[in-house]
């Protein structure tokens, strides 16, 4: 189904044939109801809490119903602290649409005779970017034809580089989610593109855009006069709109280095944070390279290290949350066909519950039935 199919689901399943009972559900208040139903189909697919009393993975019921939303992201660490002369920390950033943890695989190094390291520290280098928020790419309903960066965008004339360009014919809002998929996967040569979140960098409902110095030399930061080179939302040589590139002096923070290490990737062990400091003094059950121990907090997964190894980087399989379900946008619901109906029923039956509709308990039974 798609959102407009969903919606139609939705008023013919709440209203009673021809009643009009419930024609003055607005198309909004379905779309609340919908995106509320649809993190509960979530939650109770990932959990136990369901029929079958299985979680995700458990059987290939499980599997299909969240397929579409597993991902995999890998990103180097940083730096965090020391704790006394034996253990380090080192932090991995979630990745701005992380919901639930799936598995991480970690890559550690260590030297050829696993003696204790002697690592570096490397301070990170300061960085220019773009801040594109999606709105640039999208202005007064159209998509744009092209993303350009520009040396200096009051003098067309000079270097411009493209940054991405609609050669699908995209329209608007039909398209929507593939236009953002299509910027980040597809980008001009010379170009990072992220969403949303980058190291240190967080920008809601925008791409973080990275060029390359050495591909665009013409890149141009002075703090006397403030940043020359533009990203611009280009039609026929006019520019739309325009970000102004930015500067960070402070990212992603420092990093541990070794010279000519092994690598070693393995699995990593979760542990509880009132466990943690038991576990490292305990020679059975320390942190190892082929066993890293972790811990969780906010937007990051703190890995413990010991004088033999450090982490380099961090693979995560995860699922990620949902694109919120939109009819003016048109954004269409991102799981798998065979469960928008589950959606629907769930979101029928809480507008039921909602306006103490006596058919709620009849409804839930047969949404109970779903599987």
């Amino acid at each position: 189904m798609n959102v407009n199919e969903m919606h139609l689901a939705i008023q013919q399943g709440v209203d009673k044939i021809n009643s009009l009972q419930a024609d003055m559900l607005l198309p909004q208040e379905i779309d609340i109801e919908l995106n509320k139903s649809q993190m509960r189909f979530i939650n109770t697919k990932y959990g136990k809490n369901n029929k079958y009393r299985k979680g995700f993975e458990e059987s290939q019921k499980r599997i299909d119903d969240l397929r579409s939303l597993v991902r995999e992201y890998e990103a180097p660490v940083n730096y965090k602290e020391e704790l006394g002369n034996r253990f380090n920390v080192d932090t991995f950033t979630l990745p701005y649409d992380y919901l639930y943890l799936v598995s991480t695989l970690s890559r550690a190094h260590i030297n050829d005779n696993c003696t204790p390291v002697s690592f570096d520290l490397e301070e990170a280098e300061p960085i220019q970017f773009f801040v594109l928020p999606f709105s640039l790419v999208v202005l007064n309903n159209v998509i744009a034809p092209s993303l350009v960066m520009l040396e200096d965008s009051s003098n067309l004339t000079l270097g411009q580089a493209v940054l991405w360009q609609n050669d699908n014919g995209y329209t608007y809002p039909q398209d929507i989610n593939a236009v953002r998929e299509d910027i980040i996967q597809y980008p001009g040569i010379g170009f990072q593109i992220y969403w949303e979140q980058y190291g240190d960098l967080n920008y809601p409902g925008s791409f973080i855009v990275i060029p390359n110095p050495d591909v665009h030399p013409w890149l141009n930061w002075d703090f006397s006069v403030g940043p020359v080179s533009a990203l611009a939302n280009m039609n026929s040589g006019t520019i739309a709109g325009s970000a102004s590139l930015q500067y960070s002096q402070a990212f992603l923070g420092a990093k541990r280095t070794l010279q000519d290490p092994t690598e070693v990737s393995s699995s990593s062990k979760f542990i509880q944070h009132d466990d943690i400091f038991t576990l490292l003094l305990d020679p059975f059950n320390t942190t190892k390279y082929t066993d890293p121990l972790y811990t969780i907090r906010g937007n990051a997964i703190d890995f413990y290290t010991n004088d033999i190894f450090i982490i380099d980087a961090v693979k995560i399989t995860y699922i990620r949350k949902p694109s919120k379900i939109s009819l003016s946008l048109g954004i269409s619901c991102e799981l798998p066909e065979h469960c928008h109906q589950e959606i629907v029923d769930m979101t029928v039956s809480s507008i039921l519950e909602g306006i103490a509709d006596p058919r709620y308990q009849n409804h839930q039974i047969e949404v109970n039935k779903n599987e």
